[in-house]
């Protein structure tokens, strides 16, 4: 007999924003998505009340430590290297120097530089 699953897919993502009052400019980047384990989401939703006054947008235990539940050897704050291969610090560097270009290239103009 085949048991229905409902898969359900949840991804860790950053958002970086850089306002600059200044020159009038907000920008917005995001990281790469990381897939998160769906046991560890289990764990997260399972350890959260369902009177949680935030449970529409998120969850009382982080993924990180959900993760360190189902596999205690991994550090709750870098799991991402467990999942996908970087560090979280790597994660967001990516994602800043992607938000840092694109504040060079509203302070500077491409028609200014050549």
């Amino acid at each position: 007999m085949l048991e229905s699953v409902a898969i359900c897919r949840w991804f860790d993502i950053s958002c970086l924003v850089l306002k600059d009052h200044r020159h009038d400019i907000e920008l917005t980047t995001f990281s790469q998505a990381t897939p998160v384990p769906p046991e560890c989401v289990c764990v997260a939703q399972d350890a959260t009340p369902p009177d949680y006054p935030l449970r529409w947008c998120g969850l009382a235990m982080s993924i990180g430590h959900a993760i360190q539940q189902c596999v205690p050897s991994i550090d709750h704050t870098n799991w991402h290297v467990h999942v996908v291969g970087l560090s979280r610090s790597e994660i967001l560097s990516v994602a800043a120097r992607a938000l840092a270009a694109l504040y060079r290239a509203r302070l500077v103009p491409c028609d200014s530089i050549l």
